[in-house]
């Protein structure tokens, strides 16, 4: 009766790492694919090499696994890649991010920007993002257009942003944008409060409560820098964890982007609601604003996930480099060398992003009944050589331009590192003629 079933895409010949529960591998091993699920997933045998299907992808000498998971974006950013440098957090959002955000983000900037942005994460095998930004529905358009898996959440302030006058109209327009998003195959909307130090307790109270009656994920900054947390405390007697708890935003669908300045109270609250922590490690050291203590946080069994931040303040947006810089900078913190094993590190550039999104059933390993969410690798380049470990190797040494295919939602998005839904370079013509824009205009007064 399985075989009956019309299988849609087989991937065949490649060495599998399917990040499940014992890591098992398969090499060679094969996947079916019916619809946007797998269908099978085991080793590439004679039986399996005799399966019929509408397309075989052969992958002889490749390594697949599933596509990484980017806690925390802002892919419209790309605009101001390489503006603003070498300045604090405080600074750069206040003298440079805010001020430019409101002279140059727009629908169409939001889409152009957002549709680099989804170029370089799928060429370095991300295969969904979580996203704040303003102008969401244009990033749902992005990607739509380029076959993206995308969690969405219209950033809510309490003052106004480009796309809205406050906080309480972003709220209702994240109301409106799950009602039309409900059913879409690749776009989830999250609630996304902004910060502690920009949103009222009466604005993350009334977020807190849209996510619960609408049950959908909820995501903010949290404990980014020590400027942050001597601003709550001095405005409401508690740290900035003590302050969401109470307010009743932090929960097991709740993602807390940065992380770097918990107490010992604070790790209780987290560890006690279930709150994922993503850490943002890159743009924490471009901005000097420092480094998530990894191992207090696992240690207290709070799940921690990985996210690119936006390419404005990476620069990049390659979950590959960003899991690298994890493992370095925790084993220097820390001054141990086992503070992290390749294998969990994948682990939090996968299935602990989809746990954290409350997506963990759905995405984050390769399993039978999972969406088919897939990264192939070519292992070709010398610094794959010798092929001892390849945990090892993508913890270590992998480029991001070693991604040769990338299948989402059981759809080739990039092939042969060719995206088959988009004019790739009249993408680039586009973003071009903005950032000359930008150019001409941002030093003017």
């Amino acid at each position: 009766m399985k075989d009956q079933i019309p299988i849609d895409l087989v991937v065949t010949g490649a060495k599998i790492l399917t990040l499940d529960e014992h890591f098992t591998e398969y090499d060679p091993g094969v996947i079916h694919i019916i619809g946007n699920r797998i269908h099978h997933i085991g080793p590439d045998d004679a039986a399996q090499q005799a399966v019929k299907a509408r397309r075989i992808l052969h992958a002889d000498g490749r390594i697949i696994i599933p596509a990484l998971f980017n806690s925390h974006n802002h892919a419209g950013m790309s605009i101001f890649r390489g503006l603003g440098n070498d300045l604090s957090l405080d600074g750069w959002l206040n003298h440079f991010i805010w001020p430019a955000e409101k002279r140059f983000i727009s629908p169409e900037t939001v889409y152009i920007g957002s549709l680099i942005s989804m170029m370089e994460m799928i060429r370095s095998g991300t295969g969904t993002f979580s996203d704040m930004y303003f102008f969401e529905e244009e990033v749902a358009r992005a990607a739509d257009k380029i076959g993206m898996r995308a969690i969405l959440g219209e950033g809510v302030m309490d003052f106004p942003t480009p796309s809205h006058p406050a906080a309480f109209a972003t709220l209702r327009h994240t109301r409106e944008m799950f009602n039309e998003f409900q059913d879409h195959p690749l776009i989830t909307i999250s609630v996304a409060a902004h910060a502690p130090y920009t949103c009222s307790p009466d604005v993350i109270r009334k977020a807190a409560e849209l996510a619960k009656e609408l049950n959908i994920c909820s995501n903010i900054h949290l404990s980014e820098t020590i400027k942050e947390v001597e601003t709550i405390t001095s405005r409401y007697g508690k740290s900035p964890a003590k302050y969401l708890s109470d307010l009743g935003f932090l929960g097991p669908q709740t993602v807390a982007h940065h992380g770097l300045y918990f107490n010992d109270e604070d790790l209780d609250i987290l560890a006690e609601s279930g709150t994922t922590t993503a850490t943002i490690t890159n743009s924490n050291m471009k901005l000097g604003s420092g480094s998530l203590q990894l191992k207090k946080l696992t240690k207290k069994g709070i799940h921690v996930s990985i996210g690119t931040d936006g390419p404005a303040s990476n620069n990049h947006q390659s979950m590959i480099r960003e899991l690298q810089e994890v493992a370095r900078v925790q084993k220097v913190i820390y001054q141990d060398p086992t503070v992290i094993t390749p294998p969990e590190l994948l682990k939090m550039a996968t299935i602990n992003g989809a746990q954290g999104y409350g997506m963990g059933q759905q995405l984050g390993s390769l399993e039978v009944g999972k969406l088919a969410d897939i990264t192939i690798i070519d292992p070709g380049g010398p610094h794959w050589y010798p092929p001892f470990d390849p945990y090892n190797t993508i913890a270590y040494a992998m480029h991001s331009g070693d991604v040769e295919s990338v299948i989402i939602n059981g759809q080739l998005v990039m092939e042969q590192r060719v995206f088959p839904n988009i004019d790739e370079e009249e993408i680039l013509d586009q973003f071009r003629k903005i950032s000359q824009q930008i150019r001409q205009e941002i030093h003017q007064p």
